[in-house]
């Protein structure tokens, strides 16, 4: 696999990307960032404040100032810094909250882009490669839109302290009458100046290795999940201890962790450096600040509570510049990110990024009879050279049944996927009723199918959920579909019936065999009662005498709808009304089972002989 390429972003890039991250989840929950960074505000200012009355009230009683008036700064100075804290605490209990409700929403943005996408971008790479960048940056260092309040916190804490500490220790940036060139200042003011440069230079440096880091480590993390997902699944547990693979899975493992502890290593190296560095110069600032208090001190330009309240200031003064460097710098790590993740929810320059399918306006008449039409019908994958369907020229309509038969890579799911608009042809159209199904509205022509893929799925909800697909359904209804798809007894079986749970996701849920779950994949089907009923491969985990059964009923079951099946076991196809033969992208034979016989050097002569060897004597 390709190395992943890092993006680079300018600065004003970077800075709108946060800012309009900001506004997305000021979208999802307009409280949250106000709450952050006011709390910030809160706690920082607090010790300030504290500074400023300590040297008012120092100054009033070293001056012999009234008691009232001492009194007043006493009150004035319970009053702010009680005031303050509970600002703080109160815009804290609701950021405390409101944080971890912020983590899922903004998953839950790109869960929605997930439904939302496309059918064909889902199969593509690149989406997937997105959703896996991104929560990369995320578990590594937590980069993306869920440090945006911790950034702007940041940021206010930095911009806090360093106007309070200038605020309360400008003294020391005045020269003291005929004290000459203020050498003492100047050297402080330089030293500042370095240790923001150095911050910006090591802050960087830093940025740089993670993000070294996070390309580094993709192939590696990706084969870590995959191996640790795999080694604990109960259904790869068979696998792993009768081919003895357990040594070789934690070999791997190990040989991961090992590059991700190398690479923390170089990592906390750099951090504990400049940090040293960043706190020898904080250092040198407060002795620096010290001899220009004591300068102006003795001069007389300071009363004693000002050599408090500046000293004090003054010594924040390094920690602010340095939190407030920091900040904008990490406005510019996560940049990129924001970025990245904007143009996947829809907010950056593409906002249809995965959905290029155009909808139609028409609704779809599902009362009356209907007609499907190919004409020339033929479809390439997304990148693909070799074509998968290639000049399919076929008729469905109401009533009739039909199978789809011919060899693994044939073009049969392809053509499903076609009919149910997951996919649009590269070349001719599908009609439905004479017009070209990209005119319906998509939504409409899905309620015209009820499909059961080889592939489908059964989600971790309660039984009823599963198959009537929604929250509130009839329950006598999901009953009929589970008699007929031959799940109602062991659905009445089961401790809470149709509110049983399935899969062990939750306390009392049961797992499902691979024929329990194909009965409720076509109980699924049948609830929908749609027009049109597509099974493909629906009953492969099933025995030949279940799936005879199985399609007995099922015959029944959609008799006056229309139905096609897709199916290996020839057998299975005998009871259907036409019988499309695809072979290599191509449809080569449609007829009956009679007919198709009768065509000895045909395909379906060929495919229902080698399958009839091996069920004789």
């Amino acid at each position: 696999m390709k190395q992943e390429r890092k993006r680079k972003v300018p600065f004003l890039k970077s800075v709108r990307a946060v800012f309009r991250t900001v506004r997305v989840i000021f979208r999802l929950d307009w409280r949250n960032i106000p709450s952050f960074v006011l709390s910030q505000v809160f706690v920082t200012i607090q010790p300030f404040a504290a500074l400023f009355f300590s040297a008012r009230i120092l100054d009033a009683l070293t001056t012999g100032a009234p008691w009232e008036t001492v009194l007043n700064w006493v009150l004035g100075a319970v009053t702010c810094t009680y005031g303050l804290y509970l600002l703080e605490r109160l815009a804290t209990s609701v950021s405390a909250v409101e944080g971890i409700d912020l983590y899922w929403r903004l998953y839950q943005e790109m869960s929605r882009v997930m439904m939302k996408a496309d059918y064909e971008e889902l199969e593509k790479p690149e989406i997937g490669l997105a959703v896996e960048r991104i929560e990369r940056a995320t578990r590594m260092f937590w980069y993306g839109p869920w440090e945006v309040p911790g950034v702007l916190m940041s940021f206010a804490q930095g911009l806090t302290i360093t106007l309070s500490a200038l605020a309360l220790a400008w003294p020391v940036f005045t020269p003291a009458p005929g004290g000459g060139i203020p050498w003492e200042t100047i050297l402080m003011v330089a030293f500042l100046v370095v240790s923001a440069v150095y911050s910006i230079y090591s802050e960087t440096k830093l940025y740089r290795m993670k993000e070294e880091n996070i390309t580094v480590l993709a192939a590696p993390l990706r084969l870590q999940n995959f191996l640790f997902n795999y080694a604990h699944v109960s259904l790869a547990a068979k696998d792993i201890r009768l081919y003895a693979m357990q040594d070789r899975l934690s070999g791997l493992l190990e040989k991961t962790d090992r590059k991700v502890e190398e690479l923390s290593d170089a990592r906390a190296k750099l951090r504990s450096f400049s940090g040293g560095v960043r706190g020898a110069l904080s250092q040198a600032i407060t002795c620096l600040a010290y001899l220009a208090v004591g300068v102006r001190a003795l001069a007389g330009l300071l009363t004693v509570g000002s050599i408090v309240q500046v000293a004090g200031a003054v010594t924040q003064l390094a920690e602010g510049v340095r939190v407030l460097v920091y900040s904008v710098q990490h406005i510019r790590m996560q940049g990129p990110h924001c970025q990245e993740y904007l143009d996947f929810i829809g907010e950056g320059d593409d906002p249809n990024q995965y959905r290029h399918q155009k909808d139609g306006t028409l609704p779809v008449d599902l009362s009356g009879d209907w007609e499907i039409v190919c004409e020339n019908v033929g479809f390439r994958y997304p990148g693909a050279k070799e074509w998968a369907l290639r000049g399919l020229n076929l008729r469905l309509k109401k009533g009739t049944h039909y199978a789809l038969v011919g060899r693994n890579g044939s073009g049969k799911t392809t053509f499903v996927k076609l009919l149910c608009r997951l996919y649009d042809p590269t070349e001719g159209r599908i009609l439905l009723n004479g017009r070209d199904v990209r005119e319906y509205r998509r939504d409409e022509l899905r309620r015209l199918f009820a499909v059961v893929f080889q592939d489908f799925q059964i989600l971790a909800l309660p039984l009823g959920q599963n198959v009537a697909a929604a929250s509130h359904y009839d329950e006598a209804r999901v009953k009929d579909c589970l008699r007929q798809a031959g799940a109602l007894e062991w659905a009445e079986n089961q401790p809470q019936g149709l509110n049983q749970p399935l899969y062990e996701v939750e306390e009392g849920g049961v797992n499902l065999s691979g024929g329990e779950a194909q009965k409720l994949a076509i109980a699924r089907a049948l609830y929908k009662n749609a027009p049109f009923v597509i099974l493909d491969e629906p009953t492969a985990a099933l025995d030949p005498i279940a799936e005879s059964e199985v399609y007995t009923r099922f015959r029944s079951m959609v008799d006056q709808k229309g139905a096609l099946y897709i199916s290996h076991r020839l057998s299975s196809c005998r009871f259907c009304d036409e019988i499309a033969v695809f072979e290599e992208g191509k449809l080569v034979q449609l007829g009956s089972h009679e007919a198709l016989l009768g065509q000895e050097e045909g395909a379906y002569a060929r495919l229902w002989h080698a399958q009839a060897q091996w069920y004789q004597a």
